[in-house]
């Protein structure tokens, strides 16, 4: 199996293999993020009508900035519930108004998502190494970016380019659904019990493995560049070579 260069593809079955596992993590994430989003806001909204006690380190930061907490959440909905709309073709081609509609709702809430991000990973507290707080602020600044070039892409009609830069800040935004699954989930039945350590782990790891996997998936769907196109220098190479020798 040939992994992409510009004029070569992975070959179809492969690629639809690749597809439908990819669409299994890609719902699964949502789901993690949408449950998490739902259950967070209803303990902001708790927070702020003080009817939520003082709790352990990681939740009470959630009680501390209820508003952050709300808005990060709200957005945090929409993000999991249209941003797989975004990347389903057939919707594309069958309903592009819909596709648009979508995506008109869709971009601004991911960017802004990505806004609070950024203000959360400078406002609440970070467990940890001091770097996680580095990464943190790099990879939420880096989902605003991704989202306002597809942004920009898209005004400028180039919807193959779009398409990309939207996968990068989408493949960002599920970064935070893998962190709490390998967090919770994953590294405790691993024997890996302490909290600072597992915040470690998946903060260094997280964001990297979702945008290598996004990137891949880009180069693996890029369409081949046309070849370009003979120079006058190599025409009258080839007309030289083809005329008969006297």
């Amino acid at each position: 199996m040939q992994i992409i260069t510009d004029k070569k593809r992975l070959p179809k079955n492969a690629l639809l293999v690749i597809a439908a596992l990819g669409w299994a993590g890609v719902l699964y994430l949502c789901w993690v993020i949408l449950n998490s989003s739902i259950e967070r806001t209803e303990f902001a909204i708790g927070a702020i009508m003080g009817q939520i006690p003082e709790l352990d380190p990681f939740n009470e930061r959630y009680r501390i900035h209820p508003w952050q907490t709300i808005i990060h959440t709200t957005t945090g909905v929409i993000f999991a519930v249209l941003g797989p709309l975004q990347f389903m073709a057939p919707l594309r081609r069958r309903l592009p108004k819909l596709h648009r509609i979508t995506g008109r709702i869709f971009l601004p809430a991911a960017i802004f998502n990505g806004l609070v991000a950024f203000t959360i990973s400078l406002t609440f507290p970070m467990w940890g190494s001091t770097v996680n707080l580095f990464i943190g602020v790099i990879a939420s600044a880096f989902m605003v970016f991704a989202f306002v070039q597809a942004f920009r892409r898209v005004l400028q009609r180039k919807f193959a380019q779009h398409r990309e830069w939207m996968m990068r800040g989408f493949a960002i935004g599920l970064g935070v659904a893998l962190f709490r699954a390998l967090l919770n989930d994953v590294l405790p039945p691993l024997g890996i019990e302490d909290f600072q350590t597992r915040w470690n782990i998946v903060t260094a790891v997280c964001f990297p493995i979702m945008l290598i996997l996004a990137e891949l998936w880009i180069r693996a769907t890029r369409p081949a560049r046309p070849a370009a196109p003979a120079s006058a220098a190599q025409v009258l190479s080839l007309i030289h070579i083809s005329e008969p020798t006297r």
